[in-house]
Protein backbone atom coordinates (compact mmCIF):
# COMPACT_ATOMS: atom_id res chain seq x y z
CA UNK A 1 0.00 0.00 0.00
CA UNK A 2 1.62 3.35 -0.81
CA UNK A 3 -0.13 6.57 0.42
CA UNK A 4 1.15 9.88 -0.67
CA UNK A 5 0.11 12.63 1.28
CA UNK A 6 -0.94 16.25 -0.26
CA UNK A 7 -0.51 19.23 2.09
CA UNK A 8 0.60 22.94 1.30
CA UNK A 9 2.96 22.78 4.20
CA UNK A 10 4.60 20.41 1.92
CA UNK A 11 5.57 23.54 -0.41
CA UNK A 12 6.84 25.23 1.91
CA UNK A 13 11.16 26.23 2.13
CA UNK A 14 12.96 23.85 4.62
CA UNK A 15 13.11 26.37 7.24
CA UNK A 16 9.42 27.44 7.03
CA UNK A 17 8.98 23.47 7.44
CA UNK A 18 11.30 23.31 10.52
CA UNK A 19 9.59 26.22 12.27
CA UNK A 20 6.74 24.46 11.63
CA UNK A 21 7.46 21.14 12.49
CA UNK A 22 4.19 19.75 13.98
CA UNK A 23 0.92 19.89 11.74
CA UNK A 24 -1.82 17.35 11.22
CA UNK A 25 -0.20 16.22 7.31
CA UNK A 26 3.48 15.90 8.79
CA UNK A 27 2.18 13.77 11.80
CA UNK A 28 0.48 11.68 10.04
CA UNK A 29 3.33 11.15 7.79
CA UNK A 30 5.33 10.35 10.08
CA UNK A 31 2.70 8.26 11.69
CA UNK A 32 2.41 6.39 8.69
CA UNK A 33 6.13 5.62 8.22
CA UNK A 34 6.40 4.84 11.99
CA UNK A 35 3.72 1.96 11.16
CA UNK A 36 5.86 0.73 7.92
CA UNK A 37 3.80 2.12 5.56
CA UNK A 38 5.21 3.81 1.67
CA UNK A 39 4.28 7.43 2.82
CA UNK A 40 5.12 10.43 1.09
CA UNK A 41 4.12 14.05 1.21
CA UNK A 42 3.88 16.49 -1.09
CA UNK A 43 3.05 20.15 -1.78
CA UNK A 44 -0.51 21.09 -3.40
CA UNK A 45 1.93 22.55 -6.55
CA UNK A 46 3.05 19.06 -7.49
CA UNK A 47 1.77 18.07 -10.84
CA UNK A 48 -1.16 15.75 -10.21
CA UNK A 49 -0.25 13.45 -13.16
CA UNK A 50 3.13 12.68 -11.81
CA UNK A 51 1.45 10.97 -8.51
CA UNK A 52 2.03 7.65 -7.77
CA UNK A 53 0.02 5.91 -5.30
CA UNK A 54 -2.69 3.57 -3.87
CA UNK A 55 -4.35 6.31 -2.22
CA UNK A 56 -3.79 10.00 -2.34
CA UNK A 57 -5.03 12.01 0.61
CA UNK A 58 -5.43 15.91 -0.10
CA UNK A 59 -5.87 18.23 2.91
CA UNK A 60 -7.46 21.87 2.52
CA UNK A 61 -9.19 23.30 -0.24
CA UNK A 62 -7.99 24.85 -3.11
CA UNK A 63 -7.13 24.68 -6.79
CA UNK A 64 -5.20 21.31 -6.30
CA UNK A 65 -8.27 19.68 -4.91
CA UNK A 66 -10.36 20.73 -7.11
CA UNK A 67 -7.96 18.86 -10.10
CA UNK A 68 -7.99 15.82 -8.19
CA UNK A 69 -11.61 15.66 -8.12
CA UNK A 70 -12.29 16.53 -11.57
CA UNK A 71 -9.54 14.33 -12.95
CA UNK A 72 -9.61 10.62 -14.25
CA UNK A 73 -7.57 8.63 -11.55
CA UNK A 74 -6.44 5.59 -11.02
CA UNK A 75 -6.01 5.81 -7.38
CA UNK A 76 -8.45 6.13 -4.51
CA UNK A 77 -9.24 9.16 -3.20
CA UNK A 78 -9.48 10.85 0.35
CA UNK A 79 -10.23 14.54 1.43
CA UNK A 80 -9.93 16.56 4.59
CA UNK A 81 -11.00 20.39 4.90
CA UNK A 82 -9.77 21.37 8.12
CA UNK A 83 -12.00 24.13 7.02
CA UNK A 84 -13.72 26.34 9.51
CA UNK A 85 -15.52 29.05 7.84
CA UNK A 86 -18.79 27.44 6.07
CA UNK A 87 -19.84 25.10 8.94
CA UNK A 88 -19.33 27.81 11.57
CA UNK A 89 -21.37 30.08 9.16
CA UNK A 90 -18.74 31.82 8.19
CA UNK A 91 -18.67 33.63 4.16
CA UNK A 92 -16.26 31.51 2.12
CA UNK A 93 -16.49 33.64 -0.85
CA UNK A 94 -17.55 32.94 -4.52
CA UNK A 95 -14.68 30.71 -5.32
CA UNK A 96 -15.33 28.24 -2.76
CA UNK A 97 -19.47 28.34 -3.34
CA UNK A 98 -18.69 27.23 -7.03
CA UNK A 99 -16.45 24.74 -5.73
CA UNK A 100 -16.79 22.87 -2.42
CA UNK A 101 -19.70 20.80 -3.88
CA UNK A 102 -17.39 19.27 -6.26
CA UNK A 103 -14.77 18.52 -4.26
CA UNK A 104 -16.61 17.56 -1.75
CA UNK A 105 -18.36 14.77 -3.68
CA UNK A 106 -15.50 13.89 -6.03
CA UNK A 107 -13.80 12.15 -3.31
CA UNK A 108 -14.20 8.53 -2.20
CA UNK A 109 -14.03 9.20 1.18
CA UNK A 110 -14.05 12.67 3.20
CA UNK A 111 -12.12 12.70 6.69
CA UNK A 112 -14.29 14.74 8.98
CA UNK A 113 -12.27 16.02 11.95
CA UNK A 114 -15.64 15.98 14.43
CA UNK A 115 -18.35 14.75 14.76
CA UNK A 116 -19.98 18.13 14.42
CA UNK A 117 -18.25 18.37 10.87
CA UNK A 118 -19.35 15.10 9.39
CA UNK A 119 -23.38 16.27 9.99
CA UNK A 120 -22.42 19.25 8.36
CA UNK A 121 -20.93 17.25 5.40
CA UNK A 122 -23.44 15.04 4.81
CA UNK A 123 -26.31 17.25 5.63
CA UNK A 124 -24.46 20.18 3.33
CA UNK A 125 -23.28 17.93 0.05
CA UNK A 126 -25.37 15.09 0.33
CA UNK A 127 -22.77 12.54 1.42
CA UNK A 128 -23.58 9.60 3.29
CA UNK A 129 -21.95 8.39 6.74
CA UNK A 130 -20.41 5.86 5.70
CA UNK A 131 -18.19 7.82 3.76
CA UNK A 132 -17.35 10.63 5.89
CA UNK A 133 -15.43 8.56 8.69
CA UNK A 134 -14.87 11.00 12.13
CA UNK A 135 -10.85 10.53 12.78
CA UNK A 136 -9.97 13.04 15.48
CA UNK A 137 -6.11 14.71 14.90
CA UNK A 138 -3.79 13.24 17.19
CA UNK A 139 -1.62 15.76 19.59
CA UNK A 140 1.97 14.74 19.96
CA UNK A 141 2.41 13.59 23.33
CA UNK A 142 6.77 14.18 23.02
CA UNK A 143 6.09 17.87 23.00
CA UNK A 144 2.97 18.72 24.43
CA UNK A 145 2.72 16.93 28.18
CA UNK A 146 3.08 18.43 31.80
CA UNK A 147 6.42 19.86 31.86
CA UNK A 148 8.30 19.14 35.32
CA UNK A 149 9.69 22.43 37.17
CA UNK A 150 7.06 24.53 35.09
CA UNK A 151 4.79 26.72 37.80
CA UNK A 152 1.27 27.31 36.84
CA UNK A 153 0.32 31.21 36.99
CA UNK A 154 -2.76 32.11 39.02
CA UNK A 155 -3.27 35.03 36.50
CA UNK A 156 -1.48 34.37 32.93
CA UNK A 157 -3.75 34.04 30.38
CA UNK A 158 -3.04 32.59 27.00
CA UNK A 159 -4.02 33.20 23.32
CA UNK A 160 -2.68 31.23 20.38
CA UNK A 161 -3.81 31.24 16.98
CA UNK A 162 -3.38 33.68 13.70
CA UNK A 163 -4.31 36.74 14.03
CA UNK A 164 -7.68 37.27 11.87
CA UNK A 165 -10.55 38.30 12.23
CA UNK A 166 -12.61 35.09 12.83
CA UNK A 167 -10.31 33.93 15.73
CA UNK A 168 -12.23 36.34 17.83
CA UNK A 169 -9.36 37.95 19.32
CA UNK A 170 -11.30 41.45 19.52
CA UNK A 171 -13.80 39.88 21.68
CA UNK A 172 -11.31 38.61 23.92
CA UNK A 173 -9.50 42.15 24.47
CA UNK A 174 -12.85 43.79 25.27
CA UNK A 175 -13.57 40.73 27.76
CA UNK A 176 -10.35 41.30 29.30
CA UNK A 177 -11.04 45.43 30.22
CA UNK A 178 -14.10 44.16 32.00
CA UNK A 179 -12.02 41.42 33.86
CA UNK A 180 -9.49 44.04 34.82
CA UNK A 181 -12.21 45.37 36.52
CA UNK A 182 -12.15 42.71 38.74
CA UNK A 183 -8.58 41.17 38.77
CA UNK A 184 -6.28 44.11 38.03
CA UNK A 185 -3.60 41.81 37.99
CA UNK A 186 -4.57 39.55 34.53
CA UNK A 187 -2.37 39.82 31.78
CA UNK A 188 -2.75 38.11 28.54
CA UNK A 189 -0.13 36.80 26.37
CA UNK A 190 -1.15 36.62 22.77
CA UNK A 191 1.03 33.99 20.44
CA UNK A 192 0.67 33.98 16.52
CA UNK A 193 2.27 32.08 13.40
CA UNK A 194 0.66 34.59 11.48
CA UNK A 195 -0.07 38.16 12.45
CA UNK A 196 -1.50 40.36 9.17
CA UNK A 197 -3.84 42.19 11.84
CA UNK A 198 -1.25 42.97 14.39
CA UNK A 199 -1.33 46.64 14.15
CA UNK A 200 -5.49 46.52 14.41
CA UNK A 201 -5.25 44.57 17.52
CA UNK A 202 -1.97 46.61 19.25
CA UNK A 203 -4.11 49.66 18.69
CA UNK A 204 -7.11 48.30 20.01
CA UNK A 205 -5.12 47.18 23.03
CA UNK A 206 -4.43 50.77 23.85
CA UNK A 207 -7.76 52.11 22.87
CA UNK A 208 -8.86 49.85 25.76
CA UNK A 209 -6.17 50.76 28.21
CA UNK A 210 -4.45 47.38 28.12
CA UNK A 211 -1.19 48.07 26.35
CA UNK A 212 0.56 46.95 29.51
CA UNK A 213 -1.54 44.25 30.16
CA UNK A 214 -1.08 42.60 26.66
CA UNK A 215 2.27 41.04 25.30
CA UNK A 216 2.20 39.88 21.24
CA UNK A 217 4.78 37.36 21.60
CA UNK A 218 4.74 36.66 17.51
CA UNK A 219 5.33 33.01 16.60
CA UNK A 220 6.60 30.12 19.07
CA UNK A 221 7.98 27.03 18.48
CA UNK A 222 6.45 23.95 19.20
CA UNK A 223 8.78 23.53 22.34
CA UNK A 224 8.24 26.88 23.21
CA UNK A 225 4.19 26.82 22.91
CA UNK A 226 4.52 23.28 25.46
CA UNK A 227 6.36 25.81 28.13
CA UNK A 228 3.34 28.42 28.01
CA UNK A 229 0.51 25.61 27.61
CA UNK A 230 2.27 24.53 31.03
CA UNK A 231 2.70 27.68 33.13
CA UNK A 232 -0.44 30.09 31.84
CA UNK A 233 -3.66 29.62 33.81
CA UNK A 234 -6.02 29.00 31.46
CA UNK A 235 -6.34 29.34 27.19
CA UNK A 236 -8.91 31.57 25.77
CA UNK A 237 -10.37 30.15 22.40
CA UNK A 238 -12.60 33.20 21.21
CA UNK A 239 -12.90 31.63 18.07
CA UNK A 240 -15.70 32.48 15.37
CA UNK A 241 -15.67 28.96 13.59
CA UNK A 242 -13.43 25.56 14.40
CA UNK A 243 -13.22 22.08 12.81
CA UNK A 244 -11.05 20.92 15.38
CA UNK A 245 -8.86 23.16 17.24
CA UNK A 246 -5.43 22.18 17.22
CA UNK A 247 -4.44 24.60 20.06
CA UNK A 248 -7.17 23.31 22.16
CA UNK A 249 -5.82 19.78 22.16
CA UNK A 250 -2.42 21.06 22.95
CA UNK A 251 -2.97 23.23 25.94
CA UNK A 252 -5.40 19.78 27.00
CA UNK A 253 -1.98 18.13 26.77
CA UNK A 254 -0.49 20.14 28.62
CA UNK A 255 -2.93 20.15 31.70
CA UNK A 256 -4.27 23.86 31.09
CA UNK A 257 -7.46 24.89 31.35
CA UNK A 258 -9.55 25.72 28.36
CA UNK A 259 -12.32 28.57 28.00
CA UNK A 260 -13.47 28.38 24.15
CA UNK A 261 -16.18 29.38 22.02
CA UNK A 262 -19.37 26.99 21.30
CA UNK A 263 -18.10 26.34 18.02
CA UNK A 264 -17.15 23.32 15.38
CA UNK A 265 -15.96 20.62 17.44
CA UNK A 266 -15.29 22.29 21.00
CA UNK A 267 -17.94 20.36 23.32
CA UNK A 268 -16.41 17.12 21.64
CA UNK A 269 -12.76 18.05 22.51
CA UNK A 270 -13.59 19.46 26.10
CA UNK A 271 -16.45 16.86 26.92
CA UNK A 272 -17.81 19.01 29.60
CA UNK A 273 -14.72 18.69 31.91
CA UNK A 274 -11.51 20.17 30.51
CA UNK A 275 -13.22 23.49 30.31
CA UNK A 276 -15.90 25.82 29.88
CA UNK A 277 -17.86 27.03 26.81
CA UNK A 278 -18.99 30.42 26.04
CA UNK A 279 -21.18 32.00 23.39
CA UNK A 280 -19.57 33.19 20.29
CA UNK A 281 -19.12 37.22 19.75
CA UNK A 282 -20.05 37.86 23.40
CA UNK A 283 -17.05 39.95 24.83
CA UNK A 284 -19.89 39.97 28.51
CA UNK A 285 -20.33 36.13 28.20
CA UNK A 286 -16.65 35.31 28.23
CA UNK A 287 -15.51 38.11 30.39
CA UNK A 288 -17.90 36.61 33.30
CA UNK A 289 -16.44 33.13 32.50
CA UNK A 290 -12.40 34.17 32.70
CA UNK A 291 -13.50 35.68 36.19
CA UNK A 292 -14.93 33.11 37.78
CA UNK A 293 -12.57 30.81 36.97
CA UNK A 294 -9.79 32.73 38.10
CA UNK A 295 -11.52 33.14 41.74
CA UNK A 296 -11.55 29.11 41.62
CA UNK A 297 -8.21 27.02 41.97
CA UNK A 298 -9.33 24.04 42.14
CA UNK A 299 -11.79 24.04 39.73
CA UNK A 300 -8.91 24.92 37.04
CA UNK A 301 -6.86 22.30 38.51
CA UNK A 302 -9.46 19.46 38.12
CA UNK A 303 -10.38 20.80 34.68
CA UNK A 304 -6.50 20.47 33.49
CA UNK A 305 -6.52 17.03 34.76
CA UNK A 306 -9.36 16.37 32.64
CA UNK A 307 -7.87 17.95 29.84
CA UNK A 308 -4.63 15.10 30.09
CA UNK A 309 -6.57 11.91 30.20
CA UNK A 310 -9.00 12.87 27.29
CA UNK A 311 -6.28 14.15 24.88
CA UNK A 312 -4.63 10.50 25.86
CA UNK A 313 -7.21 8.34 25.68
CA UNK A 314 -8.82 9.79 22.70
CA UNK A 315 -6.76 12.20 20.58
CA UNK A 316 -3.31 10.31 20.55
CA UNK A 317 -1.09 9.94 17.03
CA UNK A 318 -1.18 6.12 17.28
CA UNK A 319 -5.06 6.09 17.43
CA UNK A 320 -5.23 8.83 14.75
CA UNK A 321 -2.52 6.61 12.73
CA UNK A 322 -4.58 3.54 13.12
CA UNK A 323 -7.73 4.89 12.13
CA UNK A 324 -6.66 6.17 8.79
CA UNK A 325 -4.65 3.25 7.75
CA UNK A 326 -7.96 1.31 8.35
CA UNK A 327 -9.76 3.87 6.36
CA UNK A 328 -7.24 3.16 3.16
CA UNK A 329 -7.32 -0.41 3.31
CA UNK A 330 -11.18 -0.31 3.59
CA UNK A 331 -10.93 1.95 0.25
CA UNK A 332 -8.44 -0.41 -1.48
CA UNK A 333 -10.67 -3.58 -0.71
CA UNK A 334 -13.54 -2.20 -2.14
CA UNK A 335 -14.26 -2.07 -6.07
CA UNK A 336 -17.11 0.71 -5.65
CA UNK A 337 -17.03 4.43 -4.99
CA UNK A 338 -18.27 5.66 -1.41
CA UNK A 339 -18.75 9.09 -2.10
CA UNK A 340 -20.80 10.39 -5.93
CA UNK A 341 -19.34 12.93 -8.39
CA UNK A 342 -21.51 16.56 -8.33
CA UNK A 343 -22.94 16.79 -11.93
CA UNK A 344 -20.71 19.66 -13.29
CA UNK A 345 -20.24 20.18 -16.88
CA UNK A 346 -16.83 20.46 -18.36
CA UNK A 347 -17.51 24.04 -18.81
CA UNK A 348 -18.29 24.72 -15.28
CA UNK A 349 -15.17 22.91 -13.83
CA UNK A 350 -12.92 24.86 -16.71
CA UNK A 351 -14.34 28.08 -15.18
CA UNK A 352 -14.09 27.18 -11.63
CA UNK A 353 -10.36 25.93 -12.26
CA UNK A 354 -9.20 29.56 -13.72
CA UNK A 355 -10.69 31.74 -10.85
CA UNK A 356 -9.15 29.26 -8.11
Amino acid sequence: MKICIVGGIFDKSPEYRAAHSISPETVLVRGLAEWGIDVTGVGHAMALEELEADVVHMHHFGRAALSMAARKRSFKYVFTSHDPFAMNGLSVGIRRTLTDRYVVGGADAVVALSRAERSFLCSQYGRSSEGVPVIHNGIVADTFRPLPGIQRSSSHLLFVGQLKKFKGLDDLLCALKMVRDLHPSVKLTVVSQTAPLLSHYQALAARLGLAGAVSFAGAKSPSQLADLYNSACMLISPSHGECLSTVVLEAMACGCPVIATDVGGIREQLRGEAGAIVPKREPAALADCISELLSKSDSRAEMGAAGQRIVQKCFNVPRMVEKHIALYRRLLESPERVGYRARFSGRCIQGALRIV
